[in-house]
């Protein structure tokens, strides 16, 4: 929950806004001078954006953007934001979506997902070793424990065993619910364990080939994916700096106005829109993500202003 504080000095007087924003189900409660309101928008869905609240003799809407993590919150008087004590240009729009938060959101995920596969790795290379050069040894079950875990319990042994080196070795593993209850303090199992590195040992017959590939092949995609998103987010600010400095207008035409819904950001809206490049051929961008009230100034089939690379044309930027 959020809670903001105004005060501020408009022609007619000083004037004192409070806000209490319920961040999961969105509701707004407005203090005006004293005087009261309450807006209940639909739960989880509708609580950034842009919206009117009650101010009697003025234009007053609240603007609410969020980066996914945080609520950033302003107050508009006849256009004026009170912020920034000046007059936006635009509706606000999401913190998220745009080039940079996803060339952001790409290297973030990269660094998670090289430590995550680097992880399951090592585990992929122990269950190779464990299949080509473990040896075995008799185990003596110590003790036996469960442990509850958010998808069921998890059935552990601890055993004590004497490797190649006669050198006492104790452990825990985790065994299926079956050889639990057969264990016993004293019940004799066999322990297969690797003979370099005699620290890692399990119950024979565990195998871990089909979970770790599956991990595996999980961690070699979402590194591509967040390549993928930091170098694109990175070609399309590169692409928007040359536009900026040198971009030709020209006239696109809507082809959709695509609604959708963002967790912790709410309704949005972006607008999609095909063009002619000064050598006839067709091309298609799409602008920003914007919220539903920008989004419901444009039209299938009207006409909007974009701005186009002059040296590679299939980029633009919606105006």
């Amino acid at each position: 929950m959020a809670r903001r504080h105004w005060e501020f000095a408009l022609e007619d007087g000083q004037h004192v806004v409070d806000l209490v924003h319920g961040y999961f189900l969105g509701t707004r409660t407005f203090v005006v001078d004293g005087a009261k309101t309450v807006q209940r928008p639909m739960p989880f869905t509708d609580h950034s954006g842009e919206y009117p609240f009650p101010f009697p003799g003025h234009d007053a809407r609240l603007r609410i953007t969020t980066n996914g993590l945080t609520y950033f919150h302003d107050i508009v008087i006849d256009g004026r934001s009170i912020a920034t004590d000046a007059f936006p240009a635009a509706v606000a729009r999401p913190r998220i979506g745009s080039p940079g938060t996803q060339r952001k959101t790409g290297l973030i995920l990269l660094v998670l997902l090289i430590a995550f596969t680097g992880f399951v790795a090592k585990g992929a290379y122990d269950e190779y070793r464990y299949h080509t050069t473990s040896a075995t040894a008799v185990g003596i079950v110590v003790e036996k424990r469960i442990v509850s875990g958010r998808y069921g319990p998890s059935y552990y042994l601890t055993y004590a065993f004497v490797d190649q080196a006669g050198v006492i070795r104790t452990d825990e593993g985790d065994v299926p619910r079956q050889t639990y209850d057969q264990a016993r303090s004293g019940s004799r199992y066999t322990i297969q364990y690797l003979p370099d590195e005699p620290t890692l040992s399990r119950v024979l017959g565990k195998d871990d080939t089909l979970p770790i590939a599956g991990l595996l092949a999980l961690g070699v995609a979402g590194l591509g994916y967040s390549a993928y998103l930091a170098l694109s987010g990175h070609r399309r600010l590169k692409a928007m700096a040359r536009i900026a400095a040198a971009g030709q207008p020209v006239m696109a035409t809507v082809t959709r106005v695509k609604a959708g819904t963002f967790p912790r950001v709410g309704k949005t809206a972006r607008v999609e829109y095909a063009y002619d490049d000064a050598f006839g051929r067709r091309r298609k961008g799409r602008g920003p993500l914007m919220y539903p009230s920008e989004g419901t100034k444009y039209t299938v089939g009207g006409p909007v202003r974009v701005l186009i690379d002059p040296d590679h044309p299939g980029d633009s930027v919606l105006v």
